[in-house]
């Protein structure tokens, strides 16, 4: 059977989703607690290296949410901008060496060839495709050499939900929250050292629905 096409804005302006990913055949690979670490860590990093704005996220044994803004804009991302993200990414040697060979290219005429490899990182970026790409090839990469695991870690596609703004993204935000309350995990959110929102003492939520700032 084809695969339906993801369903995401092509225009400017902001646009709400909800993420969801799950391990392998639903195992519990996320159990222990390094994994979620290092799944909170890198939702960061990728955020920020793909130009998207995390709102909420719930890691939990074997699946987790994201809620996400993507914006779009018709000014493309700099190169001295995508530096920037590299080092975020991959760390200050990846960015030094990048920027050096984008020197190198220039200095060399090779316009093409830079163009070429800025247009596939501009690609990545503001798309929650190249976001959770981004994000969970280096979840499986660290997983695979942390834990000597060989099979495949992700189910597949990740699911995406266009959510609207106001009381929809709210609720959204609220449903995301309260994962571990729901699986019994913990009596309120703030108790899960896995769920996150952004600005939590801006926004009125119900009582047990704050993590920790």
């Amino acid at each position: 059977m084809a695969r339906t096409a993801r369903v995401k804005s092509k225009g400017e302006g902001t646009a709400y989703y909800h993420l969801i990913s799950r391990a392998c055949n639903r195992q519990f690979l996320f159990r222990k607690n390094a994994p979620k670490d290092k799944l909170a860590e890198l939702a960061r990093r990728a955020a920020e290296f793909s130009g998207i704005r995390l709102i909420a996220f719930a890691i939990m044994d074997n699946h987790y949410h994201i809620l996400c803004a993507v914006t779009r804009s018709a000014k493309p991302v700099s190169q001295e901008e995508i530096i920037r993200r590299i080092a975020i990414l991959k760390g200050e040697k990846a960015a030094t060496e990048l920027a050096e060979r984008w020197d190198g290219l220039a200095a060399a005429g090779f316009t093409a060839s830079l163009d070429a490899e800025l247009a596939r990182y501009r690609a990545r970026m503001d798309d929650i495709s190249g976001f959770m790409k981004t994000m969970k090839e280096l979840f499986a990469i660290w997983y695979n050499r942390e834990y000597g695991y060989s099979g495949s870690v992700w189910s597949g596609a990740f699911k995406s939900t266009f959510v609207e703004g106001g009381r929809h993204l709210e609720y959204c935000r609220r449903y995301i929250l309260m994962n571990p309350v729901r699986a019994g995990i913990v009596v309120q959110a703030r108790e899960y050292r896995w769920v996150w929102c952004e600005n939590p003492a801006e926004t009125e939520v119900f009582a047990g629905c704050l993590p920790k700032g």
